[in-house]
């Protein structure tokens, strides 16, 4: 599962900073969100660029010079 840190956390396995993203076990997970030393990580919504359309514009036909 993977969780958010809100806190520092280091152990045997290494050392991460509050904000970091963490991947543990369940078990390990829950103990960390449930003592407030993380939250369940959700993934963001990923927006993505989509090309405009142009606007349609009606077209001029040239006028004969008299």
């Amino acid at each position: 599962m993977k969780i958010k840190l809100t806190t520092s956390l280091s152990g045997a396995n290494g050392a991460w900073s509050a904000g970091d993203e963490y991947e543990c076990n369940d078990g390990e997970a829950r103990s960390l969100i449930a003592a407030g030393y993380a939250v369940a990580f959700a993934n963001p919504k990923i927006e993505r660029a989509v090309k405009a359309v142009p606007e349609q514009r009606a077209a001029v036909g040239k006028r004969a010079a008299p």
